[in-house]
């Protein structure tokens, strides 16, 4: 049997790093594995708590809550691979009569496998905790025990705590989960989810911006203005470093690189090695910055443009910015509002949409062109359009 075709037994265990996938002790006895007994930093350890998993071609397979259930599944997968060995076909996976999937344990494979698949480690904590929620009110052991009705008591349970908005993201995650890795359709109606409006796009005015400029100096002068310059995310200005800047097209570039500052980074790499990259695909662009910008931007030291104290990547920007503009008298100083002023200036400056979008790493051109509908709604052209309803037909307020 090749190295490829073992199935290795781990457990899913809480450790004082959080939870991990530790690799179950084996008595040197009888070479079975010892129950409730993994390896943990090179050291054996005690866990009751959690679900066992074999490890096999990258993927995380549920293997039950106990380590005579684990080897039986290790045992019958073996025997499934040598029969196709010798055959030379895929073999019909055995049949388990009695055994139904249990649902815990599939949540839990359901993130090892996102962990393995390097998405960022806030997505993977969201859906973790989503999931533990879900399950905590639908208190169902058996994923065949699970329908339509559970994901709106699921629903109905949350809208008396959250936002409509918070509320659709738990539940898609939910119907996520159940679609795409227990290929189980829940049969959801588009009236089953919450109803809510976007918010519409909030750019600070001009005076808000010569206010936040007039109180600071310094890097926080500079950085309010690369923001409403640019219209970057927090991450992205955060990871700006000075080989990013192209002194021949005079612009920034946001794209992937190492990092090996933030848990989400390193959650994202691989042998060690931490990465940052883009939100989206759409995410990796080059935005242009004005001349006198750019000078500034190249006088700065090697490496990081706006480190911490410690050289580290700065993951309170926001936080230093919103300190320092106090006493501006700006309220509300939020991160995507200087992406609003980015997008809506430059559809104002009559950029093609294809490019603000372009600029902005917007995934979607509809997303660009909400802002030119919302700037439409506020012209004084749309202004003067409505108030002409009210002597259109040279009738008073009652119609007399």
């Amino acid at each position: 049997m090749t190295k490829k075709s073992k199935f290795t037994i781990y457990k899913y265990v809480k450790t004082e790093n959080g939870w991990r996938y530790c690799k179950a002790a084996v008595n040197p006895k009888n070479h079975k594995i010892v129950p409730n007994v993994v390896i943990v930093g090179g050291r054996e350890e005690k866990h009751t708590e959690g679900n066992y998993f074999l490890a096999h071609a990258g993927k995380w397979i549920p293997a039950g809550e106990d380590a005579t259930g684990a080897e039986h599944k290790r045992k019958l997968k073996l025997n499934q691979m040598e029969a196709e060995r010798l055959s030379g076909k895929p073999a019909v996976a055995s049949a388990e009569p009695g055994v139904r999937k249990l649902i815990q344990a599939e949540a839990d494979a359901y993130i090892a496998n996102l962990e393995l698949a390097k998405r960022p480690r806030k997505t993977i904590q969201s859906k973790r905790n989503c999931l533990a929620a879900f399950l905590k009110i639908v208190p169902k052991k058996f994923v065949d025990e699970f329908d339509r009705d559970d994901v709106l008591a699921f629903r109905n349970k949350l809208m008396a705590e959250y936002e409509p908005k918070s509320v659709d993201t738990a539940m898609m995650t939910v119907v996520t989960f159940f679609k795409q890795w227990l290929r189980v359709k829940l049969e959801m109606h588009k009236s089953d989810w919450p109803e809510y409006a976007t918010n519409p796009p909030e750019p600070y005015s001009d005076a808000e911006i010569v206010a936040m400029e007039r109180v600071t100096t310094g890097d926080i002068n500079l950085l309010i203005r690369l923001f409403r310059s640019t219209g970057c995310r927090l991450m992205e200005i955060a990871h700006l470093t000075s080989d990013d800047l192209s002194v021949r097209t005079k612009e920034i570039l946001i794209r992937r690189k190492d990092c090996l500052d933030c848990p989400d980074c390193i959650s994202q790499g691989e042998n060690g090695k931490g990465v940052w990259k883009p939100k989206t695909r759409a995410g990796t662009r080059g935005i242009p910055v004005s001349d006198g910008l750019m000078a500034e931007l190249l006088q700065r030291p090697k490496g990081l443009l706006f480190p911490n104290k410690r050289g580290k990547v700065e993951i309170h920007l926001l936080r230093r910015v919103q300190q320092a503009v106090k006493e501006s008298g700006v309220q509300h100083v939020k991160m995507h509002r200087f992406r609003d002023t980015f997008v809506s200036n430059k559809i104002k400056d009559r950029v093609d949409i294809r490019t603000v979008q372009r600029y902005a790493g917007h995934t979607d051109v509809n997303i660009t062109m909400s802002y030119s509908a919302w700037l439409d709604a506020q012209s004084e052209t749309a202004r003067n359009a409505a108030n002409l309803e009210d002597t259109r037909y040279k009738t008073g307020t009652n119609g007399d």
